[in-house]
């Protein structure tokens, strides 16, 4: 009986590592996998293209090569994943860009299937993450510094510099996914019920109703039944709102290089 129970524990413990070891983009079987944006197979990415029929412009995008579309946190996202880069399809990386005005932010989400690193390329930003023990991870990083965010956990980067800041973003997946936490909680599609989102965040249901009237934009949740993916990621809310562009970082700038 103890035996038993001894190789029961032990096969749940396999299970398990087996589980979190395999919790990233499968390994491709074949040399390239270009993905069929046309094909009306249902898989977990995107079936292939046949033999000899992809291009070498399926294995390049110039997705990263200008700012993206402004948005209202005072950033500008772009991206080179499986959406404009058929080539990365079973790849496992993609590759984001994002350009952040004096004060930007790109605003605390998640990336459920990747891990995130990030290089400076200009500008100072503070940088943080929040584990599953709830401890804030954070530092101020500047030009030429490499940063890294865990798979799944809640992060953001603020730039407090004195200027513009620009960094480049590479992930382990090539769909990495994206939720922001503002916008999962607030104006999602439909709704969370307004007691739920007022007894989680232990605050009034007069409250929630004028946070969601504040991000009432066309992206800010997607309609049931609607199609959607990373191509939209952070790209349309072109309204900032500068009301609540503080922190504790205000004060920071380029001469002040600690963490």
């Amino acid at each position: 009986m103890a035996y038993m129970i001894l190789f029961k524990v032990a096969i749940t413990i396999l299970t398990i590592t087996f589980n979190r070891v395999s919790a990233s983009d499968p390994d491709p079987l074949q040399d390239v996998c270009v993905a069929d944006y046309n094909s009306s197979i249902t898989v977990n990415g995107f079936s292939c293209k046949r033999n000899f029929t992809f291009t070498p412009e399926d294995f390049a995008s110039m997705g990263i090569a200008q700012p993206g579309e402004p948005n209202i946190f005072g950033t500008r996202v772009a991206v080179a994943n499986i959406f404009n880069m058929p080539g990365l399809n079973t790849q496992g990386v993609s590759m984001a860009r994002i350009d952040f005005e004096r004060d930007g932010l790109n605003p605390p989400h998640t990336h459920p299937r990747a891990t995130e690193i990030i290089f400076v390329k200009e500008g100072t930003l503070v940088a943080g993450f929040i584990t599953t023990d709830n401890v804030f991870v954070n530092k101020l990083i500047t030009r030429g510094e490499v940063f890294v965010f865990p798979r799944g956990l809640i992060h953001f980067q603020f730039n407090v510099g004195r200027g513009n800041a620009t960094i480049i973003v590479a992930f382990n997946s090539q769909n990495p996914g994206v939720q922001l936490i503002a916008f999962s909680m607030f104006a999602s599609r439909p709704q969370i019920p307004e007691e739920v989102v007022a007894r989680a965040f232990q605050t009034s249901v007069e409250e929630v109703r004028a946070i969601r009237a504040r991000l009432a934009l066309p992206t800010a949740g997607i309609a049931s039944g609607c199609q959607w993916d990373d191509r939209n990621m952070h790209t349309q809310y072109n309204k900032r709102d500068e009301r609540n562009m503080h922190s504790q970082y205000d004060k920071y700038d380029d001469r002040n290089m600690h963490s």
